[in-house]
């Protein structure tokens, strides 16, 4: 009777703390505004993404629906990015979920509603953040990273490239927690190293989107000094030329203007052999949305907000 009554006991703590371990959500539908308190207008265009999107408590920063993750792991890691947020004055949001999806999109509509609908990078400049997502739906687990605001200022598509693929092994072997940690200290320590070349010449706009700031000329040539200057010169230099031909005895005949014994005329004959042109044409086609190569752009999502990303990995 004992055994069964603390195998009830294990039961019932069991499932109370894997209750608790699930972030928990708030009905938008009872909330002011639907629960947005960022500038995002809700319109009837995009209503249905924000009741899609899961209300959280922002301050929680991890949000493993599926538990892949231990209590003591959550923990830790929310110690790390408590870290980085002090650090480097910008959000960091991780969150896995069971989405299904056809088309590789979905996850970053998904994703980016998640970040722009709760309060996440509120209390920084253009809501600043790096959000990771992990899809373990079974039949195409996927996971990518959006950046956020300023955040997208420190990577470039090398730089996602690197993190992404850092990862990889980690989170499809399931070890989440070694993966999860690369990549907290990863995107930290870019930051850390400030903007990559390619974007030194970007800022983001108001509402989150990556901009080129045109540079000025740093040299212009004085054409009005430089122009008369020319007129001098070349009036100078055709008077010498003047003088010096009136100063030339004028041949009379033709033998005057020959040196004797110097030529030697042959037979000559040119040939046409053939004729060859080749085209080509050159591609600038190098510009991309998230970052890298040879132009840089923000996506939107559907609050009207910008963001990047990196691309995804499927496994």
């Amino acid at each position: 009777m004992k055994k069964i009554f603390r195998l009830i006991i294990l039961l019932v703590f069991a499932f109370v703390s894997n209750v608790y371990a699930t972030p928990q959500t708030e009905d938008r539908t009872t909330l002011e505004n639907y629960g947005v308190n960022k500038k995002w207008q809700i319109t009837d265009s995009n209503k249905d993404n924000v009741l899609r999107s899961k209300k959280v408590n922002a301050n929680e920063k991890i949000y493993d629906f599926k538990n892949v993750l231990s209590e003591e792991e959550k923990s830790n890691l929310k110690s790390k990015i408590d870290a980085f947020i002090e650090k480097n004055g910008m959000d960091l949001v991780i969150l896995i979920d069971d989405l299904e999806y056809t088309y590789d999109n979905e996850n970053e509509e998904y994703a980016a509603d998640f970040y722009d609908y709760n309060d996440f990078g509120i209390d920084f400049e253009k809501y600043s953040g790096i959000l990771l997502f992990r899809n373990t739906y079974e039949l195409n687990k996927y996971y990518d990273m959006y950046t956020f605001g300023n955040c997208q200022l420190y990577f470039d598509q090398y730089r996602y490239d690197n993190i992404l693929d850092s990862i990889f092994s980690d989170l499809h072997d399931g070890n989440y927690y070694n993966g999860l940690s690369n990549f907290i200290d990863m995107t930290s320590n870019y930051i850390g190293s400030g903007r990559p070349s390619a974007l030194i010449n970007y800022e983001v706009n108001d509402d989150g989107y990556l901009y080129e700031i045109k540079q000025p000329r740093k040299y212009r040539v004085p054409w009005e000094v430089l122009t008369p200057i020319s007129f001098v010169i070349t009036l100078i230099t055709m008077i010498v030329l003047i003088l010096k031909n009136k100063m030339v005895k004028k041949a009379v005949t033709a033998e005057e203007y020959l040196q004797k014994n110097t030529i030697n005329i042959t037979k000559r004959q040119d040939l046409f052999v053939s004729s060859h042109t080749t085209s080509y044409t050159e591609s600038h086609d190098s510009s991309f949305s998230g970052g890298g190569g040879g132009g840089f752009s923000s996506s939107g999502g559907s609050s009207g907000g910008g963001h990047s990303s990196g691309g995804g990995r499927h496994g």
